[in-house]
């Protein structure tokens, strides 16, 4: 596993180098069934791993105040840059396996594609206990589907992609994508079959949902207190 250095650096030269592409506003599937699990009432939410702020936008865009965090400063220059100055979205520098946040405080957590860079056993706990009381930890990450009884799912995913990314004219450029792939070399991402017993202990009763590109994701509700009974694992 890269330490976080590392995967800040990487992510600081993704940045710089995607400066030059467009802005990216439009939603992929995965990005928008996450997005589907923000509660209705939510007026504070957090983004941690938030990338340029794709997804903090949108999520900004519902009246939330959103914070975006990042370890890489590039990130957070890039997500500043391409945010409107009058929209309700704060960001920082901040990792969340050291950084001190308020407990409890947010209607609902996101993260995308970030848990595979930490320990799940590790993160998960600290992402949950940000979750206010009727809030929602919203958990999305990468797949990896290997093997002959993947292939026609695989092949699937691999033209619905490629098509979406023709028609949204959203394809990355040749000198991003080659440092998202360099990036990738090595890592190590969860099996579809263990998603669910990965997080049965960590998140009891959350819900797991399977997505076509090679993502899943995890939906998780702190309940209040009349509802847990002593069975909140955070109490």
């Amino acid at each position: 596993m890269k330490s976080i250095a590392t995967i800040a650096a990487e992510f600081d030269a993704i940045a710089i180098a995607a400066e030059a592409n467009p802005r990216r506003d439009v939603l992929t599937p995965a990005e928008r069934s996450i997005l589907s699990h923000v509660p209705a009432n939510a007026t504070r939410g957090l983004d941690v791993g938030c990338g340029d702020g794709i997804l903090t936008r949108a999520a900004a865009r519902r009246e939330i105040a959103m914070l975006g965090v990042d370890v890489s400063p590039q990130m957070i220059d890039l997500a500043r840059a391409r945010t409107g100055a009058d929209a309700r979205i704060e960001y920082c520098v901040a990792d969340i396996m050291t950084d001190t946040f308020a407990e409890r405080s947010f209607d609902f957590v996101m993260t995308i594609n970030m848990v595979h860079h930490v320990v799940l056993a590790d993160v998960v706990p600290r992402l949950a206990r940000l979750v206010a009381p009727g809030g929602v930890l919203l958990i999305q990450d990468v797949v990896t589907r290997s093997g002959a009884r993947y292939l026609p799912l695989n092949a699937v995913a691999a033209v619905r992609s490629r098509f979406r990314r023709l028609v949204m004219r959203s394809r990355i450029a040749p000198p991003v994508a080659a440092l998202y792939d360099a990036h990738g070399e090595g890592e190590v991402y969860l099996e579809p079959a263990q998603v669910a017993p990965a997080y049965s202990m960590l998140l009891p009763g959350a819900r797991v949902f399977q997505h076509l590109e090679w993502r899943y994701s995890v939906v998780w509700r702190r309940g209040r207190p009349a509802e847990v009974a002593g069975r909140d694992p955070e109490a």
